[in-house]
């Protein structure tokens, strides 16, 4: 009887001064039990803790809407934020449940608006993004937590979204204040962002995000040549150098296109195989030797995607052997050469030896020669493997003005001051022509990229009704190419050396450049 008394008195609120409520706070704040919640505050209990299940008390009250619960915790002194197990805050949560009064509230509490969750997204890239394509992810929700109260609305959710980005967005006053001029010793001609016909707000927004990231070095926007925004971050300047990682890819192809004009280069019809005499008797997998160079650049050979493999990207990046030769006779085929994208390290890499075996050079000072000494740019450093093979995968390491140099350079179709650098016809076919689709694990990259296809080692998107082609290195480098605009988006960041990708690690601040990025792309001819 006792018991049942209390449970009674717990359920209605009533309790102790000195004793926490029976009622677990997670099912007070379920039941958006005000008093309940109240109670656990006096009683001391932990208002931030994890529930078995990975959420908080507010991101509970987040996801079912439960206000009054929510606006006792804050009262009651919650962490705002704090993250559940994906790494989201309440204000994470309300934005992406359409609860436009618990943003308002959880803002004037003084949430961040500019915190990124476990997917490197701040809660305006959530609202900003197609809600279409998370009506699956809403569909799976509705299902596991109905039986729980989850009741969702979708057509008010949606109707939401632009009164919250809204509210979410910096004020125009900060804005006014953001200063993206290209510093004074940038090589290229300077043009106002008003002049250049791109929208100031846009790109203020673009750099005062880009200034709240801790992972970011350099961030540049070009328009017909002519640099629109020029900012460093985090102590970097100018001169900056680290490893671009696999904007070297695209490097790679632009010397490949190169050397097929000089007549060095493999046909896109041969086999790789021709260029590795020495293990052609070890390939057990007959499939391996039909493997084309064309299929290879497209990432389309048939060897697998190493980062979602850990042993095989243990193999090659945390071996003390660079050899990556004989893993051309190791590494399993996971399909039929030439039938399925997968982005695989180890085709850059032997693409890269076969293209140095074939024109009798080194990837360092062919592409400088032909390349970079062009276009006015350098190549400060390029690893090479124990045999002297300079990396086709990664490595490169150039200044992000001369990223924006080589972006500028294949806008341009391969033409610098009116002579041909990189044959046009190759530019064609390597960023735009001849791409494979559903070049990704997922549907999307990051919150505003979809249409993920790829090349001969370059990738092209869609952000919004924006159609682009882009390098992407690991970490966040970004050299992104908008036809339609005549821009450039150069971004540089923290290589992050240590961290496994193929344990997700760091995967957060890269998406973090991704949406960035993406965001600005995807406002370009929507907003005034």
């Amino acid at each position: 009887m006792l018991r049942a008394i209390a449970l009674i008195l717990a359920l209605t609120g009533i309790t102790r001064a000195d004793e926490a409520p029976l009622l677990m706070l997670p099912v007070a704040v379920l039941q958006d039990n005000a008093d309940v919640v109240a109670a656990h505050a006096a009683a001391g209990t932990d208002l931030n803790a994890l529930d078995p299940y990975g959420s908080r008390p507010l991101t509970i009250a987040a996801t079912f809407g439960s206000m009054n619960a929510l606006q006792a915790l804050i009262q009651g002194g919650a962490d705002l934020e704090a993250r559940d197990a994906q790494g989201s805050t309440a204000l994470h949560i309300a934005a992406f449940f359409g609860r436009t009064r618990m943003v308002e509230t959880l803002l004037s509490a003084g949430a961040d608006p500019l915190a990124r969750n476990g997917d490197g997204s701040t809660a305006l890239d959530i609202v900003l993004a197609p809600f279409a394509s998370d009506v699956p992810i809403y569909d799976t929700l509705a299902k596991a937590l109905g039986p729980l109260g989850l009741t969702l609305d979708y057509g008010a959710i949606a109707a939401a979204r632009p009164g919250i980005a809204a509210l979410l967005r910096p004020d125009p006053e900060v804005l006014a204040k953001v200063d993206f001029t290209p510093p004074p010793d940038t090589p290229f001609p300077v043009v106002k962002a008003e002049k250049a016909l791109l929208d100031r707000a846009a790109l203020a927004e673009l750099y005062y995000e880009a200034g709240h990231l801790e992972n970011i070095y350099g961030l540049l926007v070009l328009r017909g040549g002519a640099a629109v925004a020029e900012r460093y971050f985090n102590g970097n300047g100018p001169d900056q150098l680290s490893t671009r990682h696999s904007i070297t890819k695209s490097v790679l192809s632009a010397l490949y296109g190169i050397a097929l004009e000089q007549g060095c280069a493999p046909s896109l019809d041969a086999n790789l195989i021709d260029y590795f005499p020495e293990i052609a008797d070890q390939i057990g997998d007959p499939r391996k030797k039909t493997i084309t160079m064309r299929q290879a650049l497209q990432m389309r050979s048939g060897f697998p995607m190493e980062t979602t493999n850990p042993p095989l990207h243990d193999a090659l990046f945390f071996s003390e052997d660079w050899d990556w030769i004989p893993h051309f006779a190791d590494f399993p085929l996971a399909t039929d050469p030439g039938t399925t994208f997968a982005y695989s390290n180890l085709t850059s890499q032997l693409i890269a030896i076969a293209l140095q075996r074939a024109c009798s050079t080194d990837l360092k000072s062919f592409g400088q020669d032909n390349l970079f000494s062009p276009i006015g740019g350098t190549v400060a450093s390029w690893s090479a493997d124990p045999q002297g093979y300079s990396m086709g995968w990664g490595e490169l390491t150039i200044t992000a003005r001369d990223m924006a140099r080589f972006g500028q350079l294949y806008l341009n179709f391969g033409f610098h001051d009116g002579k041909t650098v990189v044959p046009p016809e190759w530019v064609s076919a390597s960023s735009l022509d001849s791409y494979s689709e559903d070049a990704w694990t997922t549907p999307r990259l990051g919150r505003h990229i979809g249409g993920v296809g790829y090349g001969y080692q370059w990738w092209s998107g869609q952000a919004g009704n924006t159609a682009f082609v882009f390098a992407w290195g690991h970490g966040g480098q970004i050299i992104a190419l908008i036809p339609r605009h005549a821009l450039v988006i150069v971004a540089t960041a923290d290589p992050q050396f240590g961290l496994d990708p193929a344990k997700g690690e760091g995967w957060d601040k890269e998406q973090a450049i991704l949406n960035l990025v993406g965001k600005y792309i995807a406002t370009l001819g929507v907003r005034p």
